[in-house]
């Protein structure tokens, strides 16, 4: 551009005083793309939002369809944002209290080699008399 009244080379725009020249697009041209609607970046696993396209950024941040990761130690699972809070409460790598009580905290995708040899609540056979008792009351029951 060229000042019309001096022929000099302008060295920035008399609208917004961005450099003449310059990569970054002007102030009015960024606001006019920002407002534009557009699909969230979730679309594809279910979010029909539509949203500014300046403020899609903070939308994905929050998005109910945003694909996280499970919080439990070793599970691999990936489930959209809005499922987490029911995955996490079945998960099979949720460590929670013995299901029978024994007061053990246990991974229950392992609750079931837990209850057949470890648990103290489950129920054993003695070997002498053959009747059935709790572990944690057999040794004490063997003794008599």
């Amino acid at each position: 551009l060229v000042n019309p009244h001096t022929g000099v080379a302008l060295q920035e725009c008399p609208t917004c005083r961005g450099a003449i020249g310059s990569t970054a697009p002007s102030y009015t041209v960024r606001n006019i793309i920002d407002a534009l609607p557009v699909s969230c970046t979730h679309a594809a696993r279910g979010c029909e939002q539509k949203v500014k396209r300046g403020d899609l950024e903070t939308h994905a941040a929050t998005c109910g369809f945003a694909e996280v990761a499970c919080t439990h130690a070793g599970c691999a699972a990936t489930v959209c944002r809005r499922d987490l809070e029911a995955h996490v409460a079945s998960c099979e790598w949720r460590v929670g209290p013995c299901l029978d009580g024994c007061g053990m905290d246990v991974c229950m995708r392992d609750f079931p080699r837990h209850f057949a040899e470890e648990c103290r609540k489950r129920v054993v056979r003695c070997g002498k008399c053959g009747t059935k008792r709790e572990a944690e009351g057999m040794e004490e029951h063997r003794r008599q």
